[in-house]
Order: C-alpha cells, then structure tokens, then sequence
C-alpha cells in the first residue's frame, strides 16, 4: 500500500490545528496539491509549527523518534488517535514510551480544528494559476534559517510528460516524518537535489514571509525529479553534439543522480536523448571522471 501521510499545521497556544489527508507523498507533495495551498495559506497569515505527517512512525518503535521535544509530541496528537496503536497490548502497555503515547490520544481530542481549504483555494487563484506563490521568504523561527522561494523555485521547476509545469513544494520535504521525499525520487533527482535536508524542520515553527530579517541565515534548497527535470531542461535548451540534455544556454550539461536501497547517491550520470518514431527515450551514461596527473 505504502505509507499514507497527513499534512498539519498547529500553534500550540492557542490549541488550533489544520490537518489533512496528503495521501502518498509523491502524490500530494506538488504545488497544485490542496494540502500544500492550504499549509502555504497558513503559513502567509502567521507562524504554525508544520509536520508532514506518516502513519510510519507508529511502526515498531520509530514514534521514539519524535518524542525528544514537547512541540513533536504535539504534532503526532493532530494526526494520531487510539486507533493507530494497539493500546490494549500488554507488551506495548510495557513500553518507555506508552505514557507519551496516552498523552498523544488524549491531546488528539483537544484540538480546535479549522478548515481552510476554499480560502486556501481562492487566496491563489488557484483555478487559474494551479500553484502556491513563490515569492518572499519561508522562515524557520525556530532555527533562524530561511529560503528564498524563488530561488526554490527556479531551481527546481520542472514539465511533465504533458508538458505542465510543476514543482514538488519545499513544505512537505522540509517537515515529513519519514521516507516521503525519497519516495518523490524514486527514479533519480537532478545533482543538484538537496534530499539530505528531507525532515528536519519537521514540527518546527514556520511562516511565509515578504522580507527577510537580518538575524536569518538563508540556505540552498532544491528538490527536483531526475526525469521530469530533465524534460524540462530538454524543451528549454535541447541537446550538445552528443546528444546530452543541456542546463542553460552556456554549453553546461544536465547532471543527475540515482539512489541505492541505502539512499546513497550514485555517481554524477548525463542524460542523453534518442528521438525515435514512437517517441523521446530518456538515458543516462556515467559523467568521465577527471584524470589527475601525479608530478
């Protein structure tokens, strides 16, 4: 089936949260997603603390994970009721952690949940433009770290195979819980992928802002598919002599990455493009490595 995630926004004092159902993360991480306008909406209007939440964490002991600081806790309530756990186990009535779990359940009836959808809907014309804005700041107050958008964007934007554009949101990435983003990039991501930052801001406090302030450090984030990026930068800037997809219109070639089972990256590979009759084929052959000269 894989692991269905729900996407949260709650402030803590006031005991107010926003949750919905993302589906798959592959499925719902894209700007278009509901999920993604409506967190993007609250997030536009004040600080919320944001987890992209899996059903994941409840399996064997990964909810340890998330119970190191009061706000995570917090999050896995909006989400997480006594129905995800098997709370009339005895072996489970002996874990470390089974008080935190009964906090969880107990806090999950508290919330005053709020709906913003057609808000949402209608703040990003979103029957015209299909997508959040990417303008401003998306700001960590919680580590005083902060992206530009734009430049999220720019780097990240890609086309499917219809020729959309589109772009996987940095919100989900940023806040999951676990296995999302690598699921988005089964197939390969551009080199320039930054899917090591996947899940740590995770329950931290964000918010959309205009302007940047003094005291936040900004930080490079890109997240894009190896396939769809390469589709993109093909209908942009075509191909070299070799038939590899270019990146701009300075010569520079399209460079991307695949994963192990271990989610390492493989080495630096181009993509070359074979037009046939029946349609584009997509392939990729290993970047040469330098040769050093030894003196």
């Amino acid at each position: 089936m894989g692991q269905i995630f729900r996407s949260c926004a709650y402030d803590i004092e006031t005991k107010t949260c926003c949750v919905y159902d993302a589906d798959k993360f592959h499925a719902n991480c894209y700007a278009h997603s509901g999920s993604v306008f409506s967190i993007h909406y609250l997030l536009r209007q004040k600080p919320y603390n944001i987890m992209w939440g899996g059903g994941y964490v409840v399996v064997k002991d990964n909810i340890k994970d998330f119970l190191k600081r009061p706000q995570d806790i917090l999050g896995l309530s909006t989400y997480l009721t006594d129905y995800n756990f098997d709370m009339g186990n005895e072996d489970f009535v002996k874990q470390s952690y089974y008080k935190d779990v009964q906090f969880i359940c107990e806090n999950n009836k508290l919330w005053n949940r709020i709906n913003v959808w057609d808000e949402a809907k209608k703040y990003f014309d979103w029957d015209d433009t299909h997508s959040v804005k990417y303008s401003g700041y998306l700001l960590n107050h919680t580590r005083k770290f902060a992206v530009d958008l734009a430049d999220y964007y720019k780097q990240s934007r890609a086309l499917t195979k219809g020729k959309e554009e589109i772009v996987i949101d940095l919100v989900p990435v940023m806040t999951e819980t676990g296995g999302g983003t690598m699921m988005a990039l089964f197939n390969g991501a551009s080199i320039e992928s930054t899917e090591e930052l996947a899940g740590t801001w995770c329950g931290d406090l964000l918010q959309i802002v205009d302007e940047l302030p003094k005291e936040y450090e900004i930080i490079n984030c890109c997240i894009a598919e190896i396939w769809d990026k390469a589709r993109y930068y093909y209908c942009l800037f075509g191909t070299d002599k070799d038939s590899h997809i270019l990146k701009n219109d300075t010569g520079e070639k399209y460079q991307c990455i695949f994963h192990s089972l271990k989610q390492e990256r493989s080495s630096a590979r181009y993509v070359k493009v074979d037009v046939q009759e029946e349609g584009i084929k997509y392939a990729t052959e290993p970047v040469p490595q330098a040769i050093v000269g030894v003196l």
